[in-house]
């Protein structure tokens, strides 16, 4: 039976496309770089820290800085996702576990969470920032289970990404992939989630029944 839940952020809980496509174009053109950002390339590795995405993608380390600013600058361009505050209260009101795994920083996710008075939903939250290995190394996993105790039989990250999916798999948890963020079904599926949900209500169901659709 699953009864604690990790959470990918963006793409899951907010909705921040509108932001982190202006930011990642903003920056791309702050340091000179002509043409189009790699939009979907870009999206396809949401999970992993901003350096190590900027670095698979060959764009300079001194886009990170500017893009966080900007980020930052623009944090009203982010809505919550249509009843996932919701979703997250319904964990917490049965008596399970939350915590947050996000490739964001430190800062800007603390930002985000205070900004929507969210903080009180998580146990704790873990940044790209707080470990060595970013997603879809399964270090920032195994340390939120390893600080709450959690064992891997009871525990399911939820994603939007390929590299929360990747992620759940190296660590030997259970996965939800949702559909509703920046990659693909088809992407998604793709990783062999555990479970693939299109809506809140159907990830609500998947929590009640204790980890089944």
């Amino acid at each position: 039976m699953i009864t604690n839940y990790i959470w990918d952020f963006d793409g899951v809980i907010i909705n921040s496309h509108e932001v982190q496509v202006k930011a990642l174009t903003d920056s791309y053109k702050t340091v000179g770089l002509k043409g189009l950002p790699p939009y979907e390339e870009f999206f396809k590795l949401s999970g992993n820290s901003l350096s190590n995405i900027f670095n698979q993608l060959g764009l300079p380390q001194e886009m990170v800085p500017i893009y966080r600013k900007i980020s930052t600058e623009n944090i009203g361009l982010i809505t919550l996702h249509p009843g996932m505050e919701d979703v997250l209260k319904k964990v917490k009101d049965m008596g399970y576990g939350n915590s947050l795994n996000t490739g964001k920083d430190r800062k800007r996710t603390i930002e985000i969470l205070k900004h929507f008075h969210m903080e009180e939903y998580f146990d704790i939250i873990v940044c790209s920032d707080d470990v060595e290995n970013s997603k879809p190394h399964p270090e920032s996993l195994n340390c939120i289970m390893e600080k709450l105790g959690w064992k891997c039989e009871n525990t399911c990250m939820i994603g939007d990404g390929i590299n929360d999916i990747l992620a759940a798999q190296n660590a030997g948890v259970c996965s939800v992939a949702v559909t509703w963020g920046d990659v693909s079904a088809d992407n998604l599926i793709a990783c062999h989630p555990s479970v693939v949900v299109d809506t809140a209500e159907e990830l609500v169901s998947f929590i009640t029944k204790g980890g089944t659709l």
